[in-house]
């Protein structure tokens, strides 16, 4: 008798209909073994403590703690295990804030079989899959990320705040003196976000960080702030 070593496969899903459904179809084949199922993000990453599957099909809006937070956390613990997102529509913004999260792409609900089997084996054999629409643009940005994020830890960044001596401005972190650039030149938190890689709601919890440093109570005054530092380089 031929010894078939199953793919371990995780499913972290709040709607049963759906995660139940998705754990039968793996189950019904030989080649999958659905370790575990959980309804929200802090059990999926118990149960991956525990369990350590080889795939995670990770909903994104669940209680608790959503998908993304919980992929972000698996990847730093275990970055060997893969993460494919479930979601019912392609969001450019979840599907930008999941790669950097270290997810190895997307998995639409509803997708027929055939589909679906053929998105995990990919996954499963090291495959990225990302909705053919951003490909390019996610290939852009992977070829460009390394040097981009070293400018903006020294030539770059430097170069924006060389001059500024003042002590709220030292303590910003790299990527919040490149949100402070953007926000100089008056830009809105989508086009920010866009910019940068990230969400809107990312956004938002940076430029809270970021006036709780400067001292300062809104964007108003943020932006006022920074006017009379460059003022003052002048």
């Amino acid at each position: 008798m031929i010894n078939i070593t199953k793919r371990t496969i995780l499913i972290a899903e709040d709607q049963p209909l759906i995660r139940d459904g998705l754990a039968a179809m793996f189950n019904m084949e030989d080649e999958y073994d659905v370790v575990a199922t959980t309804g929200d993000g802090l059990a999926a990453i118990a149960q991956v403590r525990l369990l350590r599957p080889e795939l995670v099909l990770m909903d994104i809006h669940m209680p608790k703690l959503d998908g993304l937070e919980a992929t972000k956390r698996i990847k730093a613990e275990f970055p060997e295990i893969k993460v494919l997102i479930l979601t019912t529509f392609e969001d450019e913004e979840y599907i930008w804030e999941a790669i950097r999260h270290g997810a190895s792409g997307f998995l639409v609900k509803g997708v027929e079989t055939k589909k679906l089997f053929s998105i995990v084996q990919d996954c499963l054999e090291g495959r990225i899959n990302y909705p053919s629409r951003i490909q390019t643009r996610l290939l852009q940005a992977l070829r460009s990320s390394e040097q981009t994020e070293q400018q903006s830890m020294n030539e770059t960044t430097e170069s924006h705040f060389n001059s500024l001596q003042d002590d709220r401005l030292n303590g910003l972190s790299s990527q919040e003196r490149n949100i402070v650039s953007q926000l100089k030149q008056g830009r809105s938190n989508q086009a920010i976000a866009a910019e940068l890689f990230l969400t809107t709601g990312t956004v938002k919890n940076y430029l809270s960080a970021i006036y709780k440093k400067l001292n300062v109570a809104s964007r108003a005054e943020a932006m006022a702030y920074l006017h009379d530092m460059k003022e003052e380089e002048r």
